[in-house]
This record gives C-alpha cells, structure tokens and sequence, in this order.
C-alpha cells in the first residue's frame, strides 16, 4: 500500500510557520510560569486525557489533551485521531475542525487520513492542530514504536 504524499505550497509554509511561532510561545510560558521541561517523568491518564508530569521531590504539572494522531516509526505512517473509529462525537467534532480547515484551504496534509511523514513533519502537523486549537503546547507520548502526538488544551490546578 502506498500512502499519499500531498504537497507543501507556499501558503501550507506561511500556515506552519505561523503554527510554529504559536506553539513556541505556548511552550516558553509553559516553561517560565509552570517548570515544564524540568520534570523528570510523565504519566498519562488516557482515560481521562489527562498528562501529569512530576518530580521526585512531588511537585506536578497537570495538562488536558488531545490526541492529534499517530505516527508507526517502522512504517513511517501518520495516522490522524479523526480518522479513528472510536471517537466519542464531542472528541471528533473538536478535532474534526483540523480536517475540515484543511478542506477549505485544500492542504492535503490535513486532509489524508493516513499518510507517509517523517518526525519533523509530524511534529509540523501537530503544530498547525495545537496553532488551529488554540491550545497550550504539544507533546509526543511514546508507546513502544508509536508516537502519539498531543496538543495541551487546559492546564489542571
């Protein structure tokens, strides 16, 4: 099987690089107001989608999130969360807003339910989603050869 493989224009490029500047500054007040990067370990809660970062010495950061898609590092292939069967209606209609930005300006990398990427394009979708979500940061969550890419959505008291 052969994935698809859309094109990056120049309007997909102003898209990423405003996503980019986005979450950068998400990431740095995450940083500056809330530690974040200085935490030793991480937990999640899938259930609840919840990311609780912590130290040994018991101090926390509590994050909501909301898993933008897949990426199977032995096969190179990105799965998107809304192409995913088992999406309760109010998960997909929130991220289905990625999809459906995606349609109206015809960028078919976030319109192709799966797709051949790379890392750095995977961390670029993930951008773009968190940039479109107005979210907190991003996050990868690794699971044996999966990464599971995540955008912040509320930090938790």
């Amino acid at each position: 099987m052969s994935l698809e493989k859309p094109k990056i224009d120049e309007s997909f490029r102003v898209l990423h690089e405003k996503a980019h500047e986005y979450i950068t500054d998400q990431q740095e007040i995450l940083e500056s107001d809330y530690g974040f990067g200085q935490f030793s370990n991480y937990t999640v809660d899938w259930e609840q989608y919840i990311i609780t970062f912590h130290n040994e010495d018991n101090s926390s950061l509590k994050l909501t999130f909301q898993k933008v898609g897949s990426l199977d590092s032995e096969e190179s292939k990105w799965t998107w969360r809304w192409n995913e069967p088992n999406l309760k209606p109010e998960e997909k209609e929130d991220i289905e807003i990625i999809r459906n930005y995606g349609d109206f300006y015809d960028f078919g990398y976030l319109t192709s339910p799966e797709l051949e990427v790379t890392t750095p394009i995977a961390w670029a979708l993930t951008a773009i989603s968190g940039y479109l979500r107005i979210s907190k940061g991003i996050f990868r969550i690794q699971q044996d050869a999966i990464a599971h890419f995540v955008y912040f959505k509320d930090i938790k008291g």
